[in-house]
């Protein structure tokens, strides 16, 4: 662990030669096979691996232990394994109830040992889980268990999980964070409702699964709007603008994956414009962070494109912008 961010800044310069570019991009795209994808990746030093999911397993663990020892604080990265204790939960409810195994399914790094999880769950112990999660995690098994409603259950989850984030954001003091996070959160938010919208879902649903108290986003409005129709949710959108939700309501207009395209490129530029050319602080190490989560998405496009056959212009309209 350094003792300074002055370290850390000068060593992610360097490192960040590592990330993927647009020639690399182009490289993958042209992959006739997942092989040669994988085989591509590792020759690029990416990371070690078999598959591509081995792959990108190794890099997140390989980039949080680069972390670890460039950054005074590490704890300050936590906010983004938080979201990983969150799927982790959910797999092992799901895969205690199913009596499935789910053991694969776990994703690292994360700020709650997976046995931890196993053990509160099994037993029904749910202090042992940290206070953000803990009523969740009962309330979710519970819904799972008597009701199969897998929706709401994963609301219950979810929405502890943005809770927790925000809280951590707020915590680190950080104005980058808390930008960031407060962002991803009104889409994540922006998601569920357009979703539940579409699907007709009704006024309880919206209330369990829909933050409260998040900077610009009026939960009551947005509620009633999801209520009328996807069509009053995207126009009240539009009208407020908040977090350049009039740009996302045309991207959404024009297909849910351009939607999906814009809320990360929305992030993406958020840590380029404040990351990129940082001279103190935390925030080029946040930088080549959310970087390397990026690249994860690109090649996973570009993994299920190869494996559906699909041409590589289509590929290539679905992927986001790089950090690098």
């Amino acid at each position: 662990m350094a003792e300074s961010y002055e370290y850390s800044i000068g060593s992610v310069r360097a490192k960040e030669k590592e990330l993927l570019s647009s020639a690399d991009i182009e490289a993958m795209l042209a992959c006739s096979d997942t092989k040669s994808l994988v085989n591509y990746l590792r020759d690029k030093g990416y990371a070690e691996g078999e598959t591509v999911d081995e792959l990108i397993k190794n890099n997140r663990n390989e980039t949080a232990d680069y972390i670890s020892h460039i950054v005074p604080d590490v704890s300050v990265f936590d906010i983004f394994s938080i979201v990983n204790d969150a799927h982790n939960i959910k797999a092992v409810i799901k895969g205690l109830l199913a009596d499935v195994d789910y053991e694969n399914l776990i994703i690292t790094p994360n700020t709650i040992k997976p046995e931890d999880i196993e053990t509160a769950v099994k037993e029904k112990r749910y202090s042992l889980l940290p206070e953000s999660f803990s009523a969740a995690a009962e309330k979710a098994y519970e819904v799972l268990a008597h009701t199969a409603d897998a929706r709401l259950a994963d609301a219950y989850i979810d929405i502890s999980c943005m809770k927790a984030q925000l809280k951590k954001a707020e915590e680190t003091k950080i104005d980058f964070l808390i930008e960031y996070f407060r962002t991803d959160i009104f889409y994540r938010n922006v998601k569920t409702a357009l979703r539940g919208s579409k699907t007709l879902a009704d006024k309880e649903y919206f209330e369990t699964a829909l933050i409260d108290g998040l900077e610009g986003f009026d939960k009551k409005e947005i509620i009633k709007a999801a209520l009328n129709s996807v069509d009053a949710l995207c126009d009240y959108l539009a009208l407020k603008d908040r977090y350049k939700s009039a740009l996302a309501v045309e991207a959404y207009k024009s297909s849910p994956a351009a939607f999906e395209r814009f809320c990360d490129n929305l992030l993406n530029s958020l840590a380029v414009e404040k990351c990129k050319r940082a001279g103190s602080g935390a925030e080029a190490a946040l930088g080549f962070y959310i970087a390397r989560l990026s690249e994860e998405k690109a090649i996973h496009i570009i993994a299920v494109g190869i494996e559906t056959d699909s041409p590589a212009e289509i590929t290539r309209e679905r992927l986001r912008e790089l950090y690098g």
